[in-house]
């Protein structure tokens, strides 16, 4: 028995052999799940229930430009201007306009999405990302949500809302999965993730069937 406060050799070095593993799983998650990653799955989605004959080409490029892109090069921009100190920014006050602008987007989006001539489908979709996205923007304003979490569950969401079972199940342990990504790396605390996950819940008001 070794004395107390010593440690295996072995142990200790299976012991990092983990923590290395789990950080690399924990940055690569959080890079593929990153909230304008999930924009795709979600155009995906929509455009599988669009009608014979709708836009969905011209929908699906335009909902992610606006909601995806615009934001992502938007956040690339405020870096390398160094208005923030990293694209994952890291503190709750980096994230004011970077959250202002993704709003923006969303809102700005529903017009040319009529005007594109969008199914239904795309603006429910639009209409309840923006109402996320103004909630996530009014709670960064005093406190560090999590975006990651958010827009897991938001997918999560979308896809039990349009009737996909067989999709939503398993996306439902996407949530938990990006949520422990983003407590193991120390980005935020559980209690950020959980308001994360519940900002998806108002998606419910605008894309559950009626």
């Amino acid at each position: 028995m070794l004395p107390a406060g010593w440690e295996h050799p072995l142990d200790a070095s299976t012991s990092v052999v983990t923590r290395s593993f789990a950080d690399r799983l924990a940055r690569a998650v959080s890079i593929a799940c990153a909230p304008p990653m999930m924009a795709l799955p979600v155009a995906g989605l929509a455009s599988w229930h669009a009608s014979d004959g709708d836009p969905v080409l011209a929908s699906v490029v335009t909902f992610v430009v606006t909601t995806a892109l615009l934001p992502t090069l938007f956040v690339y921009a405020a870096y390398l201007s160094g208005a923030i100190s990293s694209p994952d920014m890291p503190r709750r006050s980096e994230r004011l306009q970077p959250a202002l602008f993704t709003t923006l987007c969303a809102v700005a989006a529903y017009p040319l999405l009529r005007g594109v001539g969008a199914p239904g489908v795309f603006l429910s979709l639009d209409a309840a990302l923006a109402t996320q996205m103004a909630l996530l923007g009014g709670v960064t304003c005093w406190w560090k949500i999590s975006y990651h979490a958010a827009g897991a569950a938001g997918l999560a969401v979308v896809a039990l809302s349009l009737g996909e079972p067989s999709t939503a199940l398993p996306l439902l342990a996407l949530p938990a999965v990006v949520g422990w990504a983003r407590i193991w790396l120390g980005r935020h605390t559980p209690s950020q993730v959980l308001a994360g996950l519940a900002s998806a819940l108002p998606i419910l008001w605008w894309m559950w069937p009626s």
